[in-house]
């Protein structure tokens, strides 16, 4: 395990963003079994959403607190827990700073397409969520934790859309001579 730069002997402390996902929770299982400290901060919204749509997961997903207390009785190991919005600076810079984390793993976005092509205001939402929660993330950094490395996996969509349709399902690519369908 890495250690935290300002104590040799303090294993790194890694901040998983949206780690109630299905993304989110693996890797912070992951670095909390390979002996880094972890925190998941969420806002539990796409909870929110199946409910408000009237869907259910294909799989029964336990609470983020079940699902954090069954790790600890399996392992041993703690997983923290910040429950609130990075769209809100106050919560996400006093997350910062009580954390302190020396890593960011972000997932913390709206993920699904189709989810913001119901109605303008969920494409509304969409847009805010993902942009302006990166950039908080981006400013906590700079303000609160200057060394803290960044790792962000998104969609295309926060950059922009290319000059393609961006297909659901699978999509057949020529680049380069070489045919491939892809997911």
């Amino acid at each position: 395990v890495q250690t935290s730069s300002g104590d040799p002997f303090k294993p790194k402390r890694v901040m998983v963003i949206g780690g109630d996902g299905y993304c989110g929770w693996a890797t912070a299982l992951h670095l909390s079994n390979k002996g880094y400290e972890v925190a998941i901060v969420d806002n539990l919204v796409r909870r929110l959403f199946d409910h408000q749509l009237g869907l259910d997961s294909l799989t029964p997903i336990s609470s983020i607190q079940d699902r954090i207390q069954c790790w600890k009785s399996l392992t041993g190991k703690s997983i923290e827990l910040y429950i609130g919005d990075i769209c809100e600076f106050e919560f996400l810079s006093e997350t910062f700073k009580s954390y302190e984390p020396d890593a960011v793993v972000h997932f913390g976005e709206q993920r699904s397409a189709p989810f913001s092509m119901i109605d303008r205001s969920r494409a509304v939402y969409t847009q805010q969520n993902n942009v302006i929660g990166t950039l908080n993330v981006l400013f906590a950094i700079k303000e609160y934790r200057e060394d803290c490395h960044l790792v962000k996996l998104g969609t295309m969509g926060e950059y922009g859309t290319p000059n393609i349709d961006i297909e659901e399902g699978y999509i057949t690519i020529t680049h380069n001579g070489r045919t491939d369908t892809l997911p």
